[in-house]
């Protein structure tokens, strides 16, 4: 696995201002589970996780996606 998997995600922030209608309730859970104070902090790294989520599937088909667990869970 490359070291630099991660890269997007271990960069310097690049913040911008954004107003957008989000779903109230995913912010609150998302709080929760990632156990943030904020709900910048919250959107931030479901975002984050997001696009881990993404170079995980990415690494696992350029793998020739062997087995098939992987894709069940991100279903």
């Amino acid at each position: 696995m490359s070291k630099n998997m991660f890269k997007e995600v271990d960069r310097m922030p690049r913040m911008v201002k954004k107003t957008i209608e989000l779903d109230q309730d995913y912010i609150d859970t998302a709080r929760r589970i990632f156990a943030v104070r904020t709900e910048k902090e919250a959107v931030n790294k479901a975002l984050e996780m997001v696009i881990i989520d993404n170079q995980i599937i990415e690494t696992h088909e350029s793998l020739g996606g062997k087995g098939e667990l992987i894709e069940d869970v991100f279903k």
